[in-house]
């Protein structure tokens, strides 16, 4: 039997410990002879043919620690194996090197730790269900915007007021000195924020076809040279126009979308605006129970998995920018930021990130939420009826690996989070879980259809990488 290592370890306060391993004489002889019958093979000795030199003369000649370095890193990816083993150490993440010496032949590593979740008595959190309410002015409150939004510059027949647009010739003076001479010069009466105060107001109650002559004071705090001074305007409005919405007709229902009459716009958007607000509901309760449940969690993870979130959240706005045109580092030189300065911004967003998917995955384990390969292929199904043809019929996206781990991580995630839902806002306690069904959502499908354009465009191997077993908290 092998001579056994000696190995103490030491925990840190950052979810890491610190493993020194040492070899005992038995071994640390072995290391030598393993040494130096790797020096004896490539080595010319004298008077020896390669790998014939007995170990006290390749001793003599290299040295010790020479000896031993040929063959250390070797054997420390060895001996740590066998000392993570023998602990029953499953690290996260690679371990790091601190220090290894040769006399005696020892290595001190720090080993980050799998994150520990312990959840608490969740089933006791309750939060109150967000009231969604929609009535028929907010509905009306849409259209209005619509019509705002393509409502154009007309001109009107009546005395102009603030927010109107005039057509105006004006000559200005400041004592023998022209500062103006503009000719149908079309001005937005703002009133305050214009570029000189009183200017603006000088038209509201004028008429197409009136003159105008009046006096202004540059202020005194004024930029401008004329500050504290006195000028003279002389001015002739040309016309006055208003912005005029469109009437509300069934054509202008028509031109806003898959609308038949106004009537029709009005009930389809009733409709729309309702399941809005239901998810915005959904999802704050969501975001509030995941923050419960963190809160009431006693969660440990090593630096490393922070530095896992921050590299994710990295890579999804490196590929955010590219699509607009951008490189990240020029992106970030835009905002006056480096990468490294942008990395600790994210870290507490990252932190709370990494909590909540770990809270929720042992949610899943405690509640026992599984999902079939059944529905999966159900999901997909689903979803590829509503794609494109050309993805419909692509053998290679119904049949992706990627794909079926996004929708699976998709549907663990959903029927996670809708258990969360449950339990705090006390369903559970109504609905004994025998009775509990889990049918993919509307939501779930919509994911998965998201899925198949991804898979269609190779992207769906990022996505997925370590998604299939582990929920998404709504951020």
């Amino acid at each position: 039997m092998s001579e056994p290592l000696i190995i103490t370890t030491e925990p840190r306060e950052d979810h890491q410990v610190t493993m020194t391993v040492e070899l005992g004489p038995q071994r640390t002889a072995e290391a030598v002879h393993r040494g130096a019958r790797a020096i004896a093979q490539k080595a010319r000795i004298p008077g020896f043919r390669p790998g014939k030199a007995p170990d006290a003369t390749v001793l003599r000649l290299f040295g010790r620690e020479r000896v031993l370095n040929e063959i250390l890193e070797d054997l420390g990816n060895e001996v740590l194996h066998e000392a993570l083993t023998t602990s029953q150490i499953e690290p996260y993440d690679q371990v790091k090197l601190e220090e290894v010496t040769t006399d005696p032949i020892r290595f001190r590593v720090v080993v980050p730790l799998q994150p520990t979740v312990e959840l608490g008595d969740y089933k006791q959190i309750r939060l109150e269900a967000p009231t969604v309410t929609v009535s028929l002015e907010d509905v009306d409150a849409l259209i209005e915007g619509a019509r705002e939004e393509r409502a154009t510059w007309q001109v009107v027949e009546r005395p102009a007021q603030l927010g109107d647009t005039v057509t105006i010739d004006v000559t200005g003076t400041v004592g023998e000195e022209t500062i103006m001479d503009n000719h149908d010069w079309d001005v937005v009466l703002k009133g305050e924020g214009g570029w000189l105060p009183g200017f603006d107001e000088a038209f509201v109650g004028m008429s197409a076809g009136e003159e105008k002559r009046f006096t202004l004071t540059y202020p005194a705090d004024s930029a401008s040279r004329y500050r504290g001074q006195e000028a003279t305007f002389q001015a002739k409005l040309l016309a006055v126009k208003a912005r005029v919405k469109p009437e509300l007709t069934d054509e202008f229902a028509r031109s806003l979308g898959d609308f038949e009459s106004v009537e029709d716009m009005r009930a389809k958007l009733l409709k729309r605006l309702t399941a809005q607000r239901a998810r915005d509901a959904e999802e704050q309760l969501t975001n509030r129970a995941v923050q419960a449940l963190v809160e009431g969690a006693k969660i440990a993870y090593p630096p490393s998995a922070v530095d896992e979130e921050v590299n994710q959240m990295i890579k999804e706005l490196e590929e955010r920018v590219r699509e607009v045109g951008y490189k990240l580092e020029d992106y970030l030189r835009f905002q006056g930021m480096t990468e490294e300065t942008y990395r600790q911004r994210l870290r507490p967003q990252a932190e709370q990130s990494l909590k909540g998917r770990l809270a929720l995955i042992e949610l899943m384990k405690r509640e026992g939420i599984t999902v079939s390969e059944e529905e999966v292929t159900a999901t997909i199904a689903r979803a590829l009826d509503r794609a494109e043809e050309e993805v419909r019929n692509d053998p290679e996206v119904a049949n992706s690996e990627e794909l079926r781990r996004i929708t699976l991580s998709s549907l663990l995630s959903q029927r996670t989070l809708a258990r969360l839902r449950e339990i705090v806002t006390g369903q559970d306690a109504a609905q004994p879980e025998a009775t509990r069904t889990d049918t993919p959502d509307e939501t779930t499908d919509s994911a998965t259809s998201e899925a198949t354009d991804e898979a269609t465009h190779s992207t769906t191997s990022e996505a997925t990488d370590g998604a299939t077993d582990e929920p998404q908290a709504n951020e």
